[in-house]
């Protein structure tokens, strides 16, 4: 009897294994096919969404209004139909819109697409400047603004033509690259000695 025993028990160990490695083999495949299940999903979503953001003071920096959020849990992005976003808080508000948008999972970073505007009101001796381009990253808390895509600028009758512009709007500073060209306008004659 102890003779057979000894013969089997490599069998029993080879059985062991077998099952075990067929075991695993499902155990590793499953994570695969759930994470296959939970592709890119919304899990949640809202109609006429408004957001408005305080500064220190409590006056408002800016509001921000879609037509719709949808938000993904994967990937902790949101994206919004019809963003509009403006800036209150300054002398001469600014207003940013596009058809579609892409926020960050941190929220931190706006990426506008299609149809981008922007406008910003005129002021006594400015008149109403305008941007257009067909994509552009927007940060709202910093007031910063980039684009790699092509650009017209617009200030009165002032039109600037660019591959690429950079905007702080804080410090009131636009910087364009790559074949800048256009017609420049002044607003009020330059006084003659």
């Amino acid at each position: 009897m102890n003779g057979r025993g000894h013969s089997l028990f490599p069998l029993v160990v080879l059985t062991l294994l077998a099952g075990v490695s067929v075991w695993l083999d499902r155990v590793t495949q499953q994570p695969a096919v759930a994470r296959a299940e939970k592709a890119h999903e919304a899990d949640f979503s809202a109609d006429k969404l408004t957001v408005r953001r305080f500064d220190l003071t409590g006056k408002i920096q800016y509001v921000l209004v879609a037509d719709r959020m949808v938000h993904y849990a994967d990937d902790e992005t949101t994206e919004l139909v019809r963003p509009r976003l403006n800036y209150l808080n300054r002398p001469e508000p600014v207003w940013v819109e596009s058809n579609f948008a892409r926020v960050n999972k941190d929220g931190d970073a706006v990426v506008l697409t299609d149809n981008v505007f922007v406008r910003r009101d005129a002021t006594a001796g400015k008149p109403e400047s305008t941007l257009r381009t067909e994509e552009m990253t927007v940060w709202p808390d910093d007031e910063k603004m980039r684009s790699d895509k092509p650009v017209v600028l617009t200030q009165g009758k002032t039109v600037i033509n660019a591959q690429r512009m950079e905007s702080d709007n804080i410090v009131g500073e636009v910087r364009l690259q790559g074949q800048v060209r256009g017609t420049i306008y002044r607003n009020t004659p330059t006084p003659k000695p």
